[in-house]
């Protein structure tokens, strides 16, 4: 009898990556090997939940590991490229925080290792995608029975000013709200439509942050366009007045859905008097997002078996992230460049 045999996993940074050691530890088809982070009191509590995992301070020593087969980056952003081209110089598989990397150099780095391995994967935490709601709308969406989309909005209120002004994000010599929180509503327009823009405007402000450590933009609208005509509008509220939301509209030719903090519904006639439709699919059911990295394992696993985000999703996804800096920074319409 064949015993299949157990990948095994590392996790650096024990924020996200807690929830990622915890999701491995519990994969029947994981060993989870080590766990890092700086922090050793941290290191030491989230360490108490596992048996024989080993606890280190250096990500060296998860990186270099020979043992290791995947690694889970959910370090500070600054980190994740170099660990990410180390986990591939290494013979590792990647699952990684977004953003994967911070400049387009870094990306078409990464883009070029992976084609240098080509038995090694790389997939991101783009945890919308497990949201039973979302998951709803994405197949009303591709079942056209929304009919021919022209406009969506979609709107990430982070509603955690305290995380924009202490702490790494406002230490850091550079962050991007772009690369922090609308990269999530980038990838969720992208999965639910199965269309790419074309080309990007985008505006920034710090006014919400102003007076602190925080130097960069706290908040970013980015307008898409895309080669059908559709376009999209997406925002990032760093520090809003706001609970934690992803908000949605998404208007087609048949009806229109709108996902806000006090509704969730479907209009399907312009006729005041008819009543809308509400939508009762779960949101934000949090304790799905572990599927995302699930999917990952299963695929290392069983090639046959489907990831749920893709090499080819993490790429255009950043793409069109880096455009939008781009178009911030520049106040210009941006064509967006895909690797």
């Amino acid at each position: 009898m064949n015993v299949k045999k157990k990948i095994k996993a590392g996790v650096i940074g024990l924020g996200v990556g807690a929830h990622q050691a915890r999701t491995l530890y519990a994969h029947p088809d994981c060993e989870l090997v080590s766990i890092c982070d700086f922090n050793k009191d941290k290191l030491s509590k989230i360490g108490s939940e596992f048996f024989n995992v080993h606890q280190t301070q250096d990500d060296k020593d998860i990186l270099s590991n020979p043992d290791i087969d995947l690694v889970c980056i959910a370090s500070y952003d600054e980190f994740h490229y170099q660990q990410v081209i180390t986990c591939l110089q290494n013979g590792k598989h990647v699952y990684v925080e977004k953003p994967i990397c911070l400049r387009k150099e870094e990306l078409e780095d990464i883009h070029t290792n992976l084609k240098m391995y080509p038995n090694l994967n790389i997939s991101a935490n783009m945890v919308l995608r497990t949201c039973p709601l979302f998951i709803k709308v994405r197949e009303e969406v591709s079942s056209f029975k929304m009919g021919d989309l022209y406009h969506l909005e979609a709107d990430y209120l982070w509603g955690r000013k305290e995380k924009l002004i202490s702490g790494w994000r406002a230490e850091a010599d550079f962050y991007s709200i772009i690369y922090g929180a609308a990269v999530h509503m980038i990838d969720l327009v992208l999965w639910i439509t199965g269309k790419k823009p074309v080309r990007v405007k985008a505006l920034g402000s710090n006014k919400i942050a102003s007076g602190t450590s925080q130097k960069h933009n706290d908040f970013v609208i980015l307008l898409l366009e895309f080669e059908d005509k559709m376009t999209v509008k997406i925002s990032a509220h760093g520090g809003g007045v706001h609970p934690h939301f992803h908000a949605l509209k998404i208007f087609g030719k048949e009806s229109t859905f709108i996902h806000d903090y006090t509704n969730t519904l479907w209009i399907d006639t312009s006729d005041f008097n008819q009543k809308y439709r509400h939508e009762s699919a779960p949101y934000p059911e949090k304790k799905l997002r572990g599927q995302s990295l699930i999917s990952f394992v299963n695929s290392l696993s069983n090639e046959e078996q489907k990831v749920l985000v893709s090499k080819d999703d993490i790429f255009n996804v950043m793409s069109i992230c880096l455009a939008a800096e781009e178009a911030v920074n520049s106040r210009d319409t941006v064509t967006i460049k895909y690797l």
